[in-house]
């Protein structure tokens, strides 16, 4: 009779992290610290963002005063936070945010993020001309007060974070409630 009990308190416990759990994250959050790596050629200033064949111009961005990552205000253009890690470099986490829609514009250059699957790939061009590719790893969905700040953790192994609004959309304050977050590393 105790192990019934032990049993169905595991079962319970089960369902209940599922139910925690949102079903449209995916894959494994890559958190290795950085390996000790051989000497890599220089990391790239991104220029471009290739997803599912569609390239999109980046620009540099920055931390607004209140600690937010200020965005293009086109929907058509990419954010590269400047003081992350370059693409290509032996470590760090290169990340690129940009909007899902606009009420004007349409859908945004990662509206894509919300449909990517682990194993697809994402290519970065460099204002020199060279690519640096990435692999699609995971996909979460986070409420925007609770992204992890690991995100744009530099002394981490090398990694893609790619970052959009999603969830519920509210109206009043014309902004959605979370980020969706794709990770992929160098392949």
């Amino acid at each position: 009779m105790w192990v019934a009990a032990v049993g169905a308190v595991c079962v319970a416990a089960g369902v209940a992290l599922l139910l925690v759990r949102p079903a449209h994250d995916v894959g494994v959050v890559p958190m290795a610290p950085p390996a000790a790596a051989a000497q890599t050629a220089p990391g790239v200033v991104p220029a471009t963002v290739t997803i599912r064949g569609v390239d999109t111009p980046v620009v540099p961005v920055a931390t607004a005063p209140d600690g937010s990552l200020t965005l293009p205000e086109q929907p058509t253009t990419v954010g590269w936070w400047s003081p992350g890690a370059l693409p290509g470099s032996a470590a760090g986490s290169v990340v690129l945010a940009g909007h899902v829609d606009s009420r004007v514009a349409g859908l945004g250059a990662f509206a894509v993020l919300r449909e990517l699957e682990v194993g697809e790939r994402v290519t970065v061009r460099g204002a020199d001309g060279r690519d640096v590719g990435y692999e699609v790893v995971a996909r979460r969905e986070y409420r925007k007060a609770e992204l992890p700040s690991d995100v744009f953790d530099r002394g981490r192994a090398a990694r893609l974070v790619l970052i959009t609004c999603g969830g519920r959309f509210d109206p009043a304050t014309r902004s959605y409630d979370d980020n969706v977050v794709v990770y992929a590393t160098p392949r």
